[in-house]
């Protein structure tokens, strides 16, 4: 069982979990590194944070942090100056998240994914953790969204235009391939009461004989002969190549708009096909669900830069000491 949870912004609140194992460490003479606005990093918060982030919890419940910072001391001294700085601004801005809208959370993410509490209970000592630990992620989380919500999403509104312009910059080769428009005529030989293989292929070789001998079009035999009742005006809509079978796919490409196809026979039938259109997609093609998907993606990646600036602002408006060397008991 593996307990899923909604990843807002690792860069944010991933080293709030330095705080979990910190009590249990013995006392030692300390090195103060960072001083930020009267807070210090300490060089076993370093320590600290490294661990926890390899531990086996920490991977399967808030993973995402790349190797190459798991074992960077610098990089990791970094999120720890950014951690301060969001905890600095979450207390200040009164965006703290009460024991109600944790359990909250944590209630919906059972019912999402179909477990009771002592189940999760279980899997995290499995893990080598507790409620307590989870809980406090998960109040890190709100947290971090709260910030989120109140500094950087009111600057996130995205135009068509500014939507048009990140599908073309990121658009995979797959989604700018032209699509090919095509409608059929099915003659089945699997399904109930339908012919045999050998009576089907006499039949649609008659039609596509009817059809290049122009004894009857095409649309007429549609309605006329078609076996296939899902789409009874033989349209079936558009195809780019990838997404094609091996036998459309060898066949399609060298037919000409408005030509029709031999039969071509497949697992459950042959295939008359007529190609209707080429075009070559672009953003105004894209379905509803297609475009929204796409605005999450740029949300997403514009949400990231945003961070980024609102970080380094952060850090321009902080008192930051670096490299304090007076120990700490």
């Amino acid at each position: 069982m593996k307990v899923f949870l909604i990843q807002l912004c690792n860069l944010f609140w991933v080293s709030g979990f330095i705080a979990f194992n910190s009590l249990a460490l013995p006392k030692i003479v300390d090195r103060t590194l960072i001083i930020i606005n009267d807070d210090p990093i300490l060089e076993s918060d370093i320590a600290v944070f490294q661990k926890k982030i390899k531990s086996k919890s920490f991977q399967e419940l808030f993973g995402g942090i790349p190797n190459n910072i798991i074992d960077n001391r610098e990089a990791a001294l970094q999120l720890l100056v950014e951690e301060r700085l969001v905890n600095q601004q979450v207390k200040k801005l009164e965006l703290t998240a009460s024991d109600q809208e944790v359990d909250g959370q944590i209630n919906s993410i059972l019912k999402k994914n179909g477990i009771s509490q002592p189940q999760l209970i279980e899997r995290l000592k499995q893990l080598g953790s507790n409620l307590g630990e989870y809980k406090a992620g998960i109040k890190r989380q709100i947290e971090r969204r709260n910030l989120i919500d109140r500094e950087i999403r009111p600057s996130l509104e995205i135009s068509d235009e500014q939507l048009r312009h990140f599908y073309l910059r990121n658009a995979r080769p797959e989604e700018t391939e032209q699509e090919y428009k095509l409608a059929h005529i099915f003659i089945a030989f699997k399904q109930k009461g339908a012919p045999g293989v050998a009576e089907a292929e006499k039949r649609a070789g008659e039609i596509w004989n009817q059809i290049t001998a122009q004894k009857n079009d095409f649309n007429h035999l549609v309605k006329e002969s078609s076996d296939d009742s899902e789409s009874p005006e033989g349209n079936l809509g558009y195809f780019s190549p990838s997404s094609l079978s091996k036998e459309f796919k060898a066949i399609i490409p060298k037919t000409k708009i408005g030509d029709v196809t031999k039969p071509i026979k497949m697992v459950d039938g042959f295939h008359i096909l007529k190609l209707l259109e080429i075009r070559s997609p672009d953003f105004s093609t894209l379905s509803k669900e297609k475009r929204e998907a796409l605005r999450n993606q740029m949300v997403a990646s514009e949400m990231e830069k945003k961070m980024a600036l609102w970080i380094e602002k952060k850090k321009k408006e902080s008192h930051i000491i670096y490299g304090t060397e007076s120990p700490k008991e």
